[in-house]
């Protein structure tokens, strides 16, 4: 797999657990978002956008650095272009192939008409997709509540918002797998008022699948080839320490959502998105 983390891609491969680095950014900052696309792999910081070549790794290029940052956290590239989450916008941020930004996207508030104050990060959007013709976005907050549901905005191809449905909590990467909704259910610390079941693993069709320890590990990447998923992220520490949170990964049978392996590593940091990378 590819994943991100800390401020550089590491190439892991999950058979002989052997690693490296292969691109680090300008910027020291935290790495999220990643996409292939063809020969091309796009990859986010929080505050950056850089496009690189495969299998090399070279950068081709980068956007500007954006002051103040707009916290990119996923993408995904759809008809000629890269749909990025611009989540303390609370937007989608469109570029071209050469990461020239064509337009941006206001997700609106949950109840537009209500007379209530928003902040700017009111749904702290972690990713999208598109999927038969519509883009599912991945609401970590449902409304302005923080750390209670979380749920999907669904719109069609031109970004007019169809509906929105309550989804798990504190979620990142939702995805559709064998024809299922899933995604990653996390736990924040036990200093934050939590509204929601204190419980963290992988989510499918709204059944908590697999569960892990909320104090062990807060996983924000999903993967997956075709006989394992992957649940990627960090050892739990404090904010402060979060640079230094070694890397877990929880391996499961795709087919039974079963634990074959927990993996961790102290080198590789903290995951903060994962990609499947097929052999070369």
């Amino acid at each position: 797999m590819l994943a991100t983390e800390g401020g550089q891609v590491v190439q892991f491969d999950s058979v002989t657990r052997k690693y490296e680095v292969v691109f680090r950014c300008s910027a020291e900052e935290a790495m999220m978002g990643i996409e292939i696309v063809g020969n091309n792999l796009f990859v986010a910081s929080l505050s950056r956008i850089y496009k690189l070549s495969l299998p090399s790794f070279e950068k081709i290029c980068e956007t500007e650095f954006y002051e103040p940052t707009p916290d990119f956290h996923q993408m995904q590239f759809y008809d000629g272009l890269l749909y990025v989450t611009a989540t303390k916008n609370n937007q989608i941020w469109m570029y071209d192939e050469n990461l020239e930004l064509q337009r941006t996207h206001q997700v609106i508030p949950p109840r537009p008409r209500w007379k209530a104050k928003y902040k700017r990060n009111y749904n702290h959007i972690n990713n999208i997709i598109e999927h038969e013709g519509r883009f599912y976005i991945n609401l970590n907050w449902l409304t302005k509540v923080q750390f209670a549901s979380s749920g999907v905005l669904v719109t069609d191809l031109d970004m007019n918002e169809i509906e929105r449905f309550e989804f798990g909590w504190e979620t990142h990467e939702f995805q559709f797998l064998d024809g299922k909704k899933v995604a990653i259910c996390a736990t924040s610390s036990k200093g934050k008022r939590i509204k929601h079941p204190r419980h963290s693993g992988l989510m499918v069709d709204g059944e908590l699948v697999f569960e892990h320890d909320v104090e062990e590990a807060f996983c924000k990447g999903l993967c997956y080839d075709e006989d394992r998923i992957y649940v990627c992220g960090g050892r739990k520490v404090e904010r402060k320490m979060r640079k230094l949170s070694s890397s877990i990964i929880y391996i499961l049978n795709r087919h039974d959502y079963s634990l074959i392996e927990k993996y961790e590593n102290t080198e590789i940091k903290a995951i903060k998105g994962a990609i499947h990378f097929p052999d070369q």
